[in-house]
C-alpha cells in the first residue's frame, strides 16, 4: 500500500480493538493514551494494526469473558477482507479508552445509524448482502436476513431480529428485545425489565443482557446476564458457556439474588 498524495488527509477512523487482559495482542503489548506507526506495507489480515468498524465483531476475535475493548482511531486504513465482517487493517493507530460490553452494544448501534443515515420511519427490514437496518422509534422494529446484514434498535419495546451470518442484532431500548440466528451473530440487549430477551442458535455466538432480563443459546454459545436493583444499579454480572449440562440449550436463564436461574 501507498500513502495518498492528495492534498487532503483522510479523516481517522473510529473502531474497536480487542486485546488480552494484560493489553496485548499477537504478543506485542499496547499502552492506552499512546499511538503506534507501522513501518512497512499494510495488508489486512497480515501485517499493521487491526481493528472492527462495527463493534460487536470484536467479538468474533476477543470474545467475552476474557478480553478486554479499547476505543481507537485508526490512520492509513485499508479494508475489503472476505472474512464477512467489518475489520480492517491501518498503518496508525491510537488506543483510546476501554469498553465494555454495554458499551460495545451502544457503540454498534451507532456504527449502524452511520451506515444507514438514521432512518426516521417506524419499522425498516433488509434482505441484501451487508443490508443494515436501524431504527430509532418507540415500539420501531428493525429485522434483517442479508449476510454481514445488521439490524440495531433504541426505541423502547423496539426489537432486533436478524438470520444472516456475521449479522449481529443488537437494542438499547427498554423491553426490546435482540435475536440471531446466523453463524457468529451475536445478539445484545440494554433493556431494564425483566420480559427483556436475548437469544442466539448458533455454536460461538454470545447472547447478552445488559440491563436485565434473559438470554438463550445454542451449544457452546455463551451467555451473559446482569443483575440490577431498582434504581438500576448493577449487582451483578455473569457469563457462563451453554454446555448442555449445567445450562441447557435454547432455555432462557437470568440473574437472580446473585445466582443463574431459568426464567
Amino acid at each position: 500500500m501507498t500513502d495518498s498524495t492528495d492534498d487532503q488527509t483522510p479523516a481517522p477512523v473510529r473502531a474497536i480493538k480487542g486485546f488480552n487482559p494484560d493489553l496485548t495482542c499477537r504478543g506485542f503489548r499496547f499502552v492506552e493514551g499512546q499511538t503506534y506507526e507501522h513501518p512497512g506495507q499494510v495488508s489486512l489480515c497480515n501485517s499493521g494494526f487491526h481493528a472492527v468498524t462495527l463493534p460487536l465483531d470484536v467479538l468474533r476475535y476477543y470474545p467475552a469473558p476474557r478480553s478486554v475493548w479499547h476505543d481507537v482511531e485508526l490512520e492509513g486504513v485499508v479494508s475489503g477482507g472476505s472474512g464477512g465482517d467489518s475489520k480492517v487493517a491501518s498503518r496508525k493507530i491510537t488506543i483510546g479508552a476501554s469498553v465494555n460490553l454495554a458499551g460495545l452494544v451502544k457503540a454498534h448501534v451507532e456504527a449502524i445509524w452511520d451506515q444507514v443515515k438514521r432512518p426516521s420511519k417506524k419499522n425498516a427490514a433488509t434482505t441484501g448482502y451487508s443490508a443494515h437496518a436501524a431504527t430509532t422509534g418507540y415500539s420501531a422494529h428493525a429485522a434483517t436476513t442479508g449476510y454481514s446484514a445488521h439490524a440495531a434498535t433504541t426505541g423502547d419495546s423496539a426489537h432486533a431480529a436478524t438470520t444472516g451470518d456475521y449479522a449481529h442484532a443488537a437494542t438499547t431500548g427498554d423491553s426490546a428485545h435482540a435475536a440471531t440466528t446466523g453463524r457468529y451473530a451475536n445478539a445484545a440487549t440494554t433493556g431494564y425489565y425483566a420480559h427483556v430477551r436475548a437469544s442466539v442458535s448458533d455454536q460461538g455466538a454470545i447472547a447478552a443482557v445488559l440491563g436485565q432480563g434473559a438470554a438463550k443459546g445454542a451449544l457452546g454459545c455463551w451467555l451473559v446476564l446482569t443483575e440490577r436493583d431498582d434504581d438500576r444499579n448493577i449487582l451483578g454480572v455473569q457469563a457462563m458457556p451453554v454446555d448442555g449440562k449445567q445450562v441447557k440449550v435454547d432455555t432462557f436463564y437470568a440473574l437472580r439474588g446473585g445466582k443463574v436461574v431459568e426464567a
